[in-house]
């Protein structure tokens, strides 16, 4: 295991439009399935319109936290979040989670420790997939052709066609400092696409650290890692039955309660032929 200078943080951000109940779902499992270490429980309060309501929905939890009030920032979605609890907490390792995200396995943050390796960034979900690509092969049959041609050129521009390798934003673990050295202007994720290129851009998170020599890692629920040659190979987002997710999602709800043929289609974008 790696041996951390202090506790790490699990960052959880709390998005008030979406209801209180995502924190609640979360909470349920965040107790339900034991963490394996010690580390401190951050909850991030963003978008509440008043203090009034954010300590109303703080006498809900019954687990110690660490408050961390974005009430007062732009809708920046959950990444202009990390980055700024980066910033605050920058000599820390985190494990940063989504609204939609909860725990799914036990010792789900000892298993990140087990394989932390320094220049690495670690996540509970990745994929090939490329929004490009997913409109140029006209993935999306609710357009015409002629609108995803559009847009498949225009994202060309942020985001390399297939195979597209990226951590999925939804759960990742990474020592804070790497994360502020990109030096990501925050100011960009005012619209929500500018997320997806956060992610899987041309320009975003995984692709800057792999041009910076850090290594792009996935783990799964049986404590095993796995490089980007071997990411099909986990059992977690979108393959067979995700039997190995340390954490699930909306995407991965997504996929399992999808039909056989809408699984092998979303399977077929997220990795290409197995």
């Amino acid at each position: 295991m790696f041996h951390f200078t202090s506790k790490p943080v699990v960052a959880y951000v709390a998005y008030e439009p979406f209801g209180i109940e995502y924190l609640n779902r979360f909470l349920e499992r965040y107790k339900k399935y034991p963490s394996g270490i010690d580390h401190d429980l951050l909850i991030c309060f963003k978008q509440f319109k008043n203090k009034k309501l954010i300590e109303s929905w703080k006498k809900k939890i019954e687990v110690p936290f660490i408050e961390f009030d974005d009430s007062n920032q732009p809708n920046d979605f959950d990444i202009g979040s990390y980055i700024r609890i980066a910033k605050i907490y920058s000599e820390k390792y985190i494990l940063f989670l989504d609204t939609h995200t909860r725990p799914n396995s036990k010792n789900w943050l000892r298993i990140f420790a087990n394989h932390y390796r320094p220049k690495c960034i670690m996540g509970a979900t990745a994929s090939f997939s490329s929004l490009s690509s997913q409109f140029l092969n006209f993935y999306y049959k609710q357009y015409s052709k002629f609108q995803q041609l559009r847009w498949g050129l225009r994202h060309l521009i942020n985001v390399q066609l297939f195979p597209n390798p990226h951590i999925r934003t939804t759960a990742f673990f990474m020592y804070a400092k790497d994360l502020n050295q990109l030096n990501f202007d925050i100011s960009n994720f005012t619209k929500k696409i500018e997320t997806n290129y956060f992610e899987g851009g041309r320009k975003g998170l995984s692709n800057k650290l792999r041009r910076n020599g850090f290594q792009l890692l996935l783990v799964n629920a049986d404590d095993k890692v796995f490089e980007v040659p071997d990411w099909h190979k986990s059992q977690t987002y979108c393959l067979n039955n995700q039997e190995k997710l340390i954490f699930i999602d909306n995407r991965t709800e997504e996929y399992s309660n999808s039909n056989k043929k809408i699984k092998e289609k979303m399977s077929k974008f997220t990795w290409g032929k197995i």
